[in-house]
């Protein structure tokens, strides 16, 4: 009986430190909320609508040829355009770049086969935000080794967390 009564508070002890542990990674990384609603994140943010994360979605769980791999690429250059400087990488749950507006003209559907529009972005911290955090939304400010210009990013999951097609992630310089 001395034995159970140890335990007890061990074990509520570790059980209550897995449930804090569950929660936060419920939630967004932390300020995310906070800081999407603000500048200079507040107008990317805006861009990326539910309605545009469904369409982007739809568009990237779709591609199986080049013509669906055209419809994706002419989403992410429509949407770049709608801010100023703008650029939209498209990558798969694994990091691999779909398509990357600033590439220009390597974003074609053999070269997203090949792997070589662009590096991995697994690591890049708005993606794996996106990706890991169950609110699905990851935010970065950095020099991009791409243009080598101090961009603003906003990153969103494209699908439910653990299961989804990949990530959109808008930027401007």
């Amino acid at each position: 009986m001395k034995l159970q009564k140890l335990h007890s508070p061990f074990i509520f002890l570790i059980l209550s430190l897995f449930l804090v542990s569950f929660n936060a990674l419920g939630a967004c990384a932390p300020q995310v909320q906070t800081k999407l609603t603000a500048a200079p994140y507040a107008s990317l943010n805006a861009i990326l609508t539910p309605a545009k994360i469904t369409n982007f979605t739809n568009k990237l769980s779709a591609v199986a040829n080049v013509a669906t791999y055209n419809a994706l690429r002419t989403e992410a250059t429509a949407t770049a355009a709608l801010i100023a400087n703008g650029r939209v990488v498209v990558t798969l749950p694994d990091g691999t770049v779909v398509v990357d507006t600033s590439k220009g003209a390597a974003n074609t559907y053999q070269n997203f086969q090949d792997k070589v529009i662009n590096e991995n972005h697994n690591t890049r911290v708005a993606i794996l935000d996106a990706q890991i955090y169950d609110c699905g939304v990851g935010l970065e400010t950095k020099t991009s080794s791409s243009t080598g210009s101090q961009e603003v990013y906003v990153a969103k999951r494209l699908g439910a967390y653990l299961d989804s097609a990949g990530t959109v992630r808008l930027s401007h310089k």
